[in-house]
């Protein structure tokens, strides 16, 4: 979970909490959230597999925003949710745009993601994309397939039944999105799935998305 205050809004009711692939909520939390954020604006779905938490969300903060992933909406699983924008190439632009620009990884045949880029931090918050995992967390059968995917370790990745799905056609669009998030020059680097970055995260994504 990653939450961001949002400050620059031209029109002040649109600032407050942003809140990308939220965990199971508690009143403590959200409490946290509100003294550190403000009230909740925005509830983010990085993609159609991360959403578990979301309900829970827009049943505590109603008025907030929610946006659905590509392909979210259309799964089962998504039913009870209400989404009230939507993230595609078709879509307006987001009204947080001036504080967080969007990249769509588009082109698989499995699953697009939506990554996001903190303009005054200059951090890629990044889902599912790229992984990291710990290689002391590579233990046993488990641990054999993570490094088999190459997702461990300095050198983590992108699962490579999710690459495959790129091919033969979904290449170019899959280049184009790699080139904006390389565009970013991003310093620090916030990834659900591992060891996120400090500092120098331009190169780490640049190394983490050279098989592309």
């Amino acid at each position: 979970m990653v939450v961001i205050r949002l400050t620059e809004s031209p029109n002040n009711d649109e600032n407050g909490a942003w809140l990308w692939s939220p965990v199971a909520i508690s009143d403590e939390l959200a409490k946290e959230v509100e003294a550190k954020a403000g009230q909740v604006k925005y509830i983010i779905s990085p993609n159609k597999i991360h959403h578990i938490f979301i309900k829970e969300w827009t049943e505590k903060y109603p008025n907030a925003t929610v946006y659905a992933s590509p392909g979210l909406e259309q799964r089962k699983v998504a039913e009870g949710i209400t989404f009230n924008a939507r993230f595609g190439k078709e879509e307006p632009e987001p009204p947080f745009a001036n504080e967080i620009d969007t990249v769509i990884v588009s082109g698989s045949y499995a699953m697009d993601e939506v990554e996001f880029f903190h303009k005054a931090t200059k951090t890629a918050i990044i889902c599912d994309f790229i992984q990291r995992h710990p290689e002391s967390e590579a233990m046993g059968w488990k641990g054999m397939l993570m490094k088999f995917d190459g997702l461990t370790g300095e050198r983590g990745s992108t699962p490579r039944e999710w690459r495959f799905s790129f091919w033969p056609f979904g290449k170019k669009e899959l280049r184009k999105a790699r080139d904006e998030i390389y565009a970013w020059k991003a310093e620090k680097l916030i990834i659900a799935h591992g060891e996120c970055v400090e500092s120098g995260a331009a190169q780490v994504i640049e190394r983490s998305l050279s098989w592309i």
